[in-house]
């Protein structure tokens, strides 16, 4: 079981007020640029609020990281360093980035532009494990185009204890995963907030150093000895939150269908279909319910790389990566989040479950309850450093340290 010992981070995006040459106010808050006409003399001041002690170290070490953003730039960065440690894989370093891309060109009066960006990673361990991804994406066209993509690389240590929601953990069997992964989905906005598209995505699974009389050694599981996935996608978005990163309110819903084809380059036939609703309610100024449902069902060969499980980093926390895989999927948790001043507090629980067909999987017999706390690190940007506690009522504990809310 991996856990992360420690995560610095470090730099941030300073939002700021400026003044375009068309007399438009343009205020940016976390990822949302608004446009309000107002004159020349009524833009705001900045933030003076005084820093001392600890908040100047941080955020002097912070411009270390990222350019100075107090002009109007389009270009903006954000860099965290990473530390972890595993009793596989030992110490690793490593470090995230996003390059945020601004549009200042006005849009009329109350109307929003989403933000830009480009999300970089790289980790490796002294033993020898490293990944490494990039996830553009970009809003064109004044947002009637959204184009995402992601290219990712990994050779790492991982878990298998079988397919089936009932696998027992003395089943447990290592070995090393390399994943090589490309996805590229174009969308067009139908609506206001409402997107179809079309994408492409590339999969190579390949396994190695597995233990000798395990499961995957004897090659009955499909995938087990590599395989490769490629086909076309289809894809629908419905989204009016209010914020990308961490929302306050608004409704986000993602329906995903992935054809392979051997036509295509697949190993064998089938499809999966993913469903991700999140439903956020504010609760008076500062806390927020969120809701989230996300369910996957697969038809035909389906390798055990394909099959989603519980936990997947975002629903279940409280179980390890994968502890239980299978064909079919189904979650739904709730958590609560509460804001003051520059920290915040979230208790959440959920229910999941597995089966081989989407009637076993609604069991959801699979339960974690935990919570954790938020710091916001600079007052001017709505960005979080994110600590959360699962708990699985079979007894497990995983810790999750990251940025923004995970859903």
């Amino acid at each position: 079981m991996s856990c992360i010992v420690l995560l610095w981070a470090v730099g941030s995006l300073y939002a700021h007020d400026v003044v375009d040459t068309l007399g438009y106010y343009v205020s940016e808050q976390g990822d949302t640029i608004k446009y309000q006409y107002a004159p020349q003399e009524q833009t705001s001041p900045a933030d003076s609020s005084k820093k001392t002690g600890l908040m100047n170290f941080i955020e002097g070490a912070s411009r270390f990281f990222m350019p100075d953003t107090s002009r109007h730039k389009k270009i903006t960065y954000l860099v965290i360093p990473e530390f972890s440690y595993s009793d596989r894989s030992g110490i690793g370093i490593g470090g995230s980035a996003r390059m945020y891309i601004r549009n200042f060109k006005p849009l009329p009066t109350g109307e929003s532009r989403r933000l830009s960006y480009i999300d970089a990673s790289v980790d490796f361990s002294f033993n020898g494990d490293m990944s490494f991804s990039i996830s553009p994406e970009f809003y064109m066209k004044e947002d009637k185009l959204l184009l995402r993509g992601y290219v990712g690389y990994g050779h790492y240590p991982s878990s298998f204890w079988g397919v089936g929601p009932y696998t027992v953990d003395e089943d447990e069997e290592q070995y090393d995963k390399n994943n090589l992964k490309i996805r590229a989905v174009l969308y067009k906005r139908i609506f206001h907030h409402m997107y179809a598209g079309i994408g492409y995505h590339f999969y190579d699974y390949s396994v190695g150093d597995v233990e000798e009389g395990g499961l995957l050694y004897s090659g009955t599981i499909l995938g087990s000895q590599g395989y490769t996935v490629s086909g076309l996608s289809a894809h629908f978005m419905y989204d009016t939150r209010d914020y990308q990163f961490v929302p306050m309110s608004g409704l986000y819903v993602q329906a995903d269908g992935y054809y392979n084809f051997q036509a295509t380059g697949s190993t064998t036939n089938f499809s999966k279909h993913n469903i991700d609703i999140r439903y956020y309610l504010p609760v008076g100024g500062s806390s927020v319910l969120a809701f989230a449902w996300y369910s996957q069902v697969t038809m035909g060969d389906v390798p055990f790389q394909e099959m989603d499980g519980i936990s997947n980093g975002v629903h279940s926390r409280g179980y390890p990566t994968k502890r239980f895989i299978d064909k079919d999927l189904a979650s739904l948790q709730a958590e609560y989040r509460y804001y003051i001043g520059r920290f915040g507090f979230a208790g959440f629980a959920s229910a999941a479950g597995v089966g081989g067909d989407f009637l076993k999987a609604l069991s959801m017999n699979k339960i974690t309850v935990g919570g954790g706390i938020r710091f916001k690190l600079f007052r001017a940007h709505r960005m979080y450093f994110r600590a959360d506690v699962g708990v699985s009522l079979d007894g497990g504990a995983q810790l999750y340290l990251g940025i923004d809310e995970l859903f």
